[in-house]
């Protein structure tokens, strides 16, 4: 018979295990909770990325901080308004000795309020910020269009990586199928004595290299899938389904381009461009700099005197105002103005030299992605039709070895073959989907 003390630390471990269980199952649900799920074509996954990625995000936020800069130069346009005040107390006056007599100048307290208004009506360098506001907040935009033409080309590129993993996948478990259906009937000849064991090791040795093959292909899809979701700004612990397949209608024969200024449509490109704005304005600065300026100027000034501070504001105010133009011409400054027009106008050539030489590598880029995605094309043709004649190689091996005609190596080696030409054949649909990405982006066909 149990003692009490015995029962009562059962009971205890009792509400112990309970604690822990629903403890457990309440954070396994608060997971799944947080966790959401998405079932996403490419399009989604671009449309998905263009609003949740950091890069873009932040891109988007350097736009509205360039046009805030566009205003703050356009501000200083306005009046420029300053107000203040001053007290002051004098501990010891001014003395001047008048007939042998001190006399004390001016009063102990005193306060001054005033109130300054500056107006430019003439700034050459107010003209050069307002013009280089507005071409960064176009360098800012440009480097927004960049950040997304980048983004979405590596969305695609990683969502016809888990495609083509996924296909990969497929294609292994069907081998999977067939070659254990192959271990199974072999090994019931073999029981029979009509099969070596020699035939069963190596069916065996096909099944394992095919199970390594699908856990390999399982680890490299959901790699694939992180990656993808990362390039879109996903959560890394939420649930992507990708729908949509992967085959050749996905590509399209291509002709040479023939509009021979396709380089203009590259961001790339405006982005040199806008560099070379750039230093222009630097050049037209300098030259501005030479340039007299002229502003307008108000000032009202309120005092305020007396002898103890509860009485500094009893006595009558006499305030004093004035107006005036203030003209400012530049002499001469050290030839400081002369070296920097020197440097702008190197700074324009540079500019312009770079511009040719982007303007080359444009067109550099694009021969060689345009060469690489025709040679794509030959191989995935090429590769197509091996595993046409790889799989029915293998159906007429197999059928004759069935029928007691052909040994079970040659079947052995012509199901090799179609295992290689099934991944050359997807490995080179791979490599053609993402050449074709990289030949539309050196167009400037991916927009967005």
């Amino acid at each position: 018979m149990l003692s009490k003390n015995s029962k009562q630390n059962k009971f205890l471990s009792f509400l112990l295990v309970c604690s822990f269980l629903v403890t457990g199952f309440s954070g396994t649900l608060l997971a799944q909770e947080n966790q959401a799920s998405h079932k996403f074509d490419l399009n989604d996954c671009i449309h998905y990325a263009l609003q949740n990625q950091a890069s873009v995000k932040n891109q988007l936020l350097s736009e509205k901080i360039s046009r805030e800069s566009v205003r703050e130069a356009y501000s200083k346009l306005l009046p420029q308004v300053t107000a203040g005040a001053k007290y002051q107390y004098t501990i010891k006056r001014q003395v001047s000795y008048i007939g042998g007599n001190p006399v004390f100048f001016g009063v102990p307290q005193q306060f001054q309020g005033y109130v300054d208004i500056n107006q430019t009506l003439f700034d050459p360098s107010v003209l050069g910020s307002t013009t280089a506001a507005h071409l960064a907040e176009n360098m800012s935009k440009e480097n927004t269009q960049l950040s997304k033409i980048n983004l979405v080309s590596n969305v695609m590129k990683a969502y016809y990586g888990v495609l083509v993993f996924r296909e990969q996948l497929r294609l292994l478990s069907a081998n999977i199928v067939r070659d254990t259906k192959s271990l199974s009937d072999t090994k019931y000849q073999f029981k029979n004595g009509l099969a070596q064991k020699v035939d069963v090791d190596r069916i065996q040795v096909l099944v394992n290299n095919d199970i390594t093959a699908k856990n390999n292909a399982l680890r490299n899809l959901k790699t694939l899938r992180q990656t993808l979701k990362y390039h879109m700004g996903m959560p890394i612990e939420d649930s992507l389904t990708v729908t949509g397949s992967i085959n050749d209608s996905l590509l399209s024969a291509v002709l040479p381009e023939q509009d021979t200024t396709f380089y203009k449509n590259r961001v790339e490109y405006r982005q040199a461009n806008t560099e070379l704005k750039a230093s222009k304005l630097l050049k037209n600065n300098a030259i501005r700099s030479y340039f007299p300026t002229l502003s307008a100027f108000y000032s009202l000034t309120a005092p305020f005197n007396g002898q103890t501070f509860p009485t500094l504001f009893d006595g009558k105010m006499y305030p004093t105002s004035y107006v005036g133009l203030q003209l400012t011409i530049p002499v001469f400054s050290g030839l400081t103005k002369h070296f920097q027009y020197q440097a702008a106008k190197m700074n324009i050539e540079i500019s312009q030299n770079s511009m040719k030489d982007l303007k080359n590598s444009i067109k550099l880029e694009y021969g060689n992605y345009y060469r690489q995605y025709l040679s794509d094309m030959e191989n995935l043709k090429t590769q197509k039709e091996n595993t046409k004649l790889a799989q029915l190689n293998y159906d007429n091996l197999k059928y004759q070895y069935d029928n007691g005609v052909q040994p079970l190596i040659e079947v052995l080696n012509a199901e090799t073959t179609l295992l290689q030409a099934q991944e050359n054949y997807i490995n080179s649909l791979y490599q053609a989907l993402v050449d074709k990405v990289d030949l539309d982006r050196s167009l400037g066909k991916i927009k967005y």
